[in-house]
C-alpha cells in the first residue's frame, strides 16, 4: 500500500512539474494574487470570515486578467467578487441575500438616502475614478416602474476634460429596505481623449443638426385612452433618425452592424372543423360570421407562392398558423395567416417563413434564411447599393404597385464605406408621405443580398387612418425652441470602432448629440411620448415647507414615487386634505398610471373618483370632492381598497379599544378595528378620534404605511 501512495504522489508531482495547473500559471501571470485578491475584497466589502463556502477561479479575456472569488451559504447567500489580477481593483461585486417576505410595494428609504449610501460605497472600492464621474440624472418621472424593483440604481458616468463619456461608468444598486450595496460595476478604459478646444461650437452643430437631421413634422400613430381606443394619428415634430455629429469635421456619425433579415413567422397550428348543434353566444357568432369573410390557407399559400420573388417547390410547408387573437394594438388589425416551410438538402437546412392578411389577401411579410444566405464570410460583392435598390423598387412596383407609389425612400444609417461584407443582407425602407408630411407608422421594408441580389426579405406596416389637417399647428422654429429648452444638446465623447479589426481598441471621438427622443404636439406644442401621452419631467420645483416636519420622509417617498405632484413649491403639511386629494393619492397609490383608464391631467379628479367607485372604494353618494375627509372615512375607503370591506361590515365581529370608541358609529367599527390593526392608523394617547379631519401630512403618512403592508 506504501509503495502504491509512493508511485502516486510521484506521478503527481511529474504532472504538476510537465503540465502546471491554470492556478500556478495565474500566480506567475498576475500582479495580484488570489491571497491578495481576497484580503482585497474582503477589508473593501467586509465580507465575514466565517459561515461560507468558498471558491475562485481566474480568467483572461483580451488584455483583461481577474480573478473571480465566490462565497456562498444557504443561510447567509451568496457573494461573488471579480478582482483585476493586475491592478487589484474591484471591477464587479454582487450580493443576494435569502428575503423571507415579499418587498413592500413603497420602500423603507428614499432615493436621497440610498443615494448616500452608494457615494459612501464608490469612495471606498474606487476613491480616484470616483472623483471622475457625474451623477446621470434621469429626468422623466416614471413613478411606478420603481415599484417592481428592490434595488435603487445609480450610474456615475466617466467626465473627461469636463465632457462625458458615458460609456465608462460606475453602476451601484442600493437595496430599497436595508440600504445594503447589492451590486457594483467597473466600465472603464485607458482610452486617448481630443482635447475639446478643437471642437466646432455648439451653435455650428445646431446648424448641421437641422440641416442633416433635425426635426420634421410627422403623422405619429397613438392607441391610448387620451385619444381612444382606435388608432389615431396625430401630427408631432419628431427626430426620425438621431445621429452625433463629429465635433471635429461636422460630419453625421453613422454606426455600422451586422444586419440579421426579421424573423417574422409564426407558431405552429393545424385546421379542425366539426359541425355542431351547440348554440353561439353573439360574441362566437359574430367571431365565426367574420372567419367566413376570411381567404382559405390554400388561397394563402397561393398568394405567397405567386407574390415570392423565389421559387419555392423544392419546399415542404411545415406549419400553418391562422392568428386573429391580438391583445395588443390596433384593435381593428386583420386577422393573419403566418406559413412556414422548410428544406434539407446536402445536409443543410434552409426555411422560409410567411404571412398573409386574411381578409385582403396581401402578402404582409416573408423572411429566407439557411447557411447559404446567412454565412457571407469570404464571399465577394456583386452589387452595388443603387442596383440593389433598383431591385427591391423592381419588386415593391409588382407586388404593391399603389401603396409604393405613395412613399419615399429613407436613407438608412449606414454609411457608404460600411463594411458590407459582413452584412448578409442591404435594408431598404420606404415610408408614406401624405401632404407633404411623413407618416412612420405605415412603411414598406425590403432587405437584398449584395451577394446574390436576391431579396431576402420584405414586411408591409400599413394602417388606413384618417389623417389630421397640417393646418393651425406650431412652426419648425417654435418647435425647435420646445425641443432645445426641454432636451440637452452636449458635447460627448464617443467610441468609434474599427468592425475590420474588431480587437482593436476604439478610437475615441468628440461629438454633439441631442437626447430628445420625444415628439411635440404640431397642435399644441406639449411634449408626448411614442403613444402621444403627455411627458412630465421631474419638477425641479421642491416643497420649503417639510423640512423637519415628522411626515417629511413620507412626503418625500410619495413624491419620488408620482403619488404626490409637486407644482408649487408648499404642500401645506398642516393643513386638512380634502376628499378628491385623498381619492387621487389612493388610487394612485394602488394603480399604476399606465392602467386604464389613465387620468387624463393630474387635476382629472373625475377618472380618479371613477375608479374608486369601479373598485367599491367610494360610493356616489358618498363622492363629495371639496369636503374634509375625516379619520373614520380615511379608514372607510383604506379598507376598501385592501378588498375587505365585507368583513369590515360585520361589526359585531370586532371589539375596539380605544378611549373613545363611544364616538364610533356601529357600521365604523370594524373599518377602524381592521385599519388601526394592521397599525396603518393608530390613533394618539389611546384615542382615534374619528370624527377629526386628517391633515395632508397625516394622509401622507398613512398612504405610506398601506404600501409598505407586506399582503
Amino acid at each position: 500500500m506504501k509503495k502504491f501512495i509512493s508511485i502516486a504522489i510521484a506521478f503527481a508531482f511529474l504532472f504538476t512539474l510537465t503540465i502546471p495547473s491554470n492556478m500556478a500559471q495565474a500566480q506567475a501571470d498576475t500582479k495580484i494574487s488570489l491571497k491578495q485578491a481576497i484580503e482585497i475584497a474582503k477589508q473593501k466589502l467586509g465580507i465575514s470570515d466565517s459561515g461560507y463556502d468558498f471558491n475562485s477561479n481566474y480568467y483572461e479575456y483580451g488584455n483583461k486578467k481577474s480573478w473571480n472569488l465566490n462565497w456562498n451559504s444557504s443561510s447567509k447567500g451568496n457573494i461573488s467578487v471579480t478582482i483585476d489580477a493586475d491592478t487589484g481593483e474591484i471591477t464587479n461585486y454582487y450580493s443576494w441575500s435569502p428575503i423571507a417576505q415579499e418587498q413592500p410595494r413603497i420602500p423603507k428609504y428614499t432615493q436621497d438616502e440610498a443615494k448616500k449610501v452608494a457615494i459612501e460605497f464608490l469612495q471606498k472600492v474606487a476613491p480616484e475614478k470616483f472623483k471622475e464621474t457625474k451623477e446621470q440624472i434621469n429626468n422623466n418621472n416614471y413613478g411606478y416602474n420603481e415599484y417592481y424593483s428592490n434595488d435603487y440604481n445609480f450610474t456615475f458616468e466617466r467626465i473627461v476634460n469636463g465632457i462625458p463619456f458615458p460609456y465608462n461608468a460606475l453602476y451601484v444598486t442600493v437595496n430599497k429596505n436595508t440600504l445594503k450595496v447589492t451590486s457594483y460595476s467597473l466600465n472603464w478604459e485607458d482610452y486617448s481623449f481630443l482635447d475639446p478646444k478643437a471642437a466646432i461650437s455648439k451653435e455650428e452643430a445646431i446648424k448641421i443638426f437641422k440641416e442633416k437631421i433635425g426635426l420634421k413634422l410627422q403623422y405619429n400613430l397613438v392607441y391610448n385612452q387620451v385619444y381612444g381606443n382606435e388608432p389615431q394619428a396625430i401630427l408631432v415634430y419628431g427626430i426620425y433618425q438621431n445621429a452625433p455629429i463629429d465635433a471635429i469635421t461636422g460630419e453625421i456619425k453613422t454606426n455600422e452592424y451586422y444586419y440579421v433579415p426579421m424573423y417574422d413567422g409564426g407558431g405552429g397550428g393545424s385546421e379542425v372543423g366539426r359541425e355542431s348543434t351547440q348554440k353561439l353566444s353573439p360574441e362566437e357568432q359574430k367571431a365565426v360570421e367574420a372567419s367566413e369573410k376570411y381567404i382559405s390557407k390554400d388561397k394563402a399559400i397561393e398568394v405567397v407562392k405567386n407574390s415570392l420573388p423565389f421559387s419555392i417547390s423544392d419546399y415542404k410547408l411545415s406549419s400553418v398558423n391562422l392568428y386573429s387573437g391580438y391583445d395588443y394594438p390596433p384593435a381593428n388589425s386583420n386577422p393573419i395567416w403566418y406559413l412556414d416551410w422548410t428544406l434539407t438538402k446536402d445536409n443543410k437546412y434552409y426555411y422560409v417563413t410567411a404571412s398573409v392578411d386574411a381578409v385582403t389577401g396581401e402578402l404582409t411579410s416573408f423572411s429566407r434564411g439557411g447557411p447559404d444566405i446567412d454565412n457571407v464570410q469570404g464571399k465577394e460583392l456583386s452589387y452595388t447599393k443603387e442596383q440593389m435598390r433598383k431591385i427591391a423598387e423592381d419588386y415593391l412596383k409588382k407586388i404593391v404597385p399603389e401603396k409604393f407609389s405613395k412613399t419615399a425612400y429613407q436613407e438608412t444609417n449606414i454609411p457608404e464605406s460600411s463594411k458590407m461584407i459582413e452584412m448578409p443582407a442591404y435594408p431598404f425602407r420606404y415610408v408614406e408621405v401624405a401632404n407633404g408630411i411623413l407618416c412612420p407608422f405605415n412603411n414598406i421594408n425590403v432587405n437584398v443580398s449584395p451577394y446574390t441580389g436576391e431579396i431576402v426579405s420584405y414586411s408591409i406596416h400599413w394602417t388606413s387612418v384618417k389623417l389630421p389637417s397640417p393646418e393651425n399647428i406650431i412652426s419648425l422654429e417654435e418647435a425647435y425652441k420646445i425641443m432645445f429648452d426641454n432636451s440637452e444638446f452636449t458635447l460627448t465623447y464617443i467610441p468609434d470602432y474599427d468592425y475590420k479589426s474588431p480587437d482593436k481598441p476604439p478610437t475615441i471621438r468628440l461629438a454633439y448629440q441631442s437626447n430628445f427622443y420625444n415628439y411635440i404636439n404640431a397642435k399644441t406644442g406639449q411634449i408626448v411620448d411614442y403613444s402621444g401621452k403627455l411627458v412630465v419631467k421631474k419638477s425641479e420645483v421642491v416643497f420649503t415647507d417639510i423640512e423637519g416636519n415628522w411626515a417629511e420622509k413620507d412626503i418625500k417617498l410619495l413624491v419620488q414615487y408620482g403619488i404626490i405632484d409637486v407644482t408649487e413649491d408648499k404642500f401645506y403639511p398642516d393643513k386638512d386634505i380634502l376628499q378628491k386629494d385623498f381619492v387621487k393619492m389612493l388610487i394612485r397609490a394602488i394603480q399604476p398610471p399606465y392602467y386604464d383608464p389613465v387620468p387624463k391631467s393630474p387635476d382629472d379628479y373625475d377618472t380618479y373618483y371613477a375608479i374608486a367607485i369601479n373598485k367599491n372604494i367610494i360610493t356616489e353618494k358618498e363622492k363629495s370632492p371639496d369636503s374634509m375627509v375625516t379619520r373614520q372615512q380615511a379608514a372607510k375607503m383604506l379598507v376598501k381598497s385592501l378588498g375587505v370591506g365585507y368583513i369590515a361590515d360585520i361589526s359585531d365581529i370586532f371589539t375596539i379599544n380605544f378611549k373613545d370608541k363611544d364616538k364610533i358609529p356601529q357600521d365604523m367599527i370594524g373599518y377602524i378595528a381592521i385599519i388601526s390593526g394592521l397599525k396603518i392608523m393608530n390613533g394618539s394617547d389611546g384615542y382615534f378620534e374619528p370624527q377629526q379631519p386628517l391633515t395632508r401630512a397625516q394622509a401622507a403618512a398613512v398612504i405610506v404605511r398601506y404600501l409598505q403592508l407586506n399582503k
